[in-house]
């Protein structure tokens, strides 16, 4: 089932602009919306890895990012 790639992009911006706010709470709840959308995008994933590296969650940074590097060769 494809997402709604509107609501991705939208979902992407609003972190972008959360995390140059360094709100990583923010941030990171909307790296969440878009990857329900899109779960193996790896923008998002690695997106969500920053966030919660700033956000001082390095254990949960390393599992994300682990997981964006399986899905990009």
């Amino acid at each position: 089932m494809a997402g709604n790639r509107s609501l991705f992009e939208q979902a992407m911006t609003r972190g972008h602009s959360a995390a140059w706010d360094q709100q990583w709470d923010k941030a990171m709840a909307y790296y969440r919306a878009a990857l329900t959308e899109f779960p193996d995008d790896p923008k998002a994933l690695t997106s969500l890895g920053f966030a919660m590296l700033q956000a001082d969650r390095p254990e949960e940074a390393l599992a994300v990012y682990q997981r964006a590097a399986a899905l990009t060769p």
